[in-house]
């Protein structure tokens, strides 16, 4: 009785260790490690739905790989609704590295930039 309750700890310990492993690898090891800045463009215009989960969540999926530091997400406005620009713009605001930029002014934005 014993025996085979250390051998199912022994065999879940060696799984758990092949998770980490897979881990590490998948999410660590693959990621290519980028030490310039660069620039996630979303344009958006007036049949776009939810700017402001397609931004934030854009914002999460590069905290998850740690690459929030060297991006910046810009929402290009192609005519989005009122009610969607102040949404936009509140969150804005509130993260750091999100930003709205109307079609006009985009080559004004990256003038000395690229």
């Amino acid at each position: 009785m014993l025996d085979s309750i250390i051998w199912s700890v022994f065999v879940l310990l060696i799984l758990l260790g092949t998770v980490a492993f897979c881990y590490v690898i998948m999410l660590k090891l693959l990621v290519p490690k980028i030490k310039e800045d660069y620039f996630v463009i979303i344009p958006c215009d007036k049949a776009s739905v939810d700017v402001r989960k397609k931004a934030y969540g854009m914002r999460m999926r590069l905290n998850i790989f740690g690459e929030d530091v060297h991006s910046k997400i810009i929402v290009l406005d192609y005519g989005i609704d009122e009610d969607e620009k102040e949404q936009l713009l509140e969150i804005c605001k509130e993260c750091n590295g999100i930003y709205y930029v109307k079609n006009q002014y985009l080559k004004d934005y990256f003038d000395g930039r690229i």
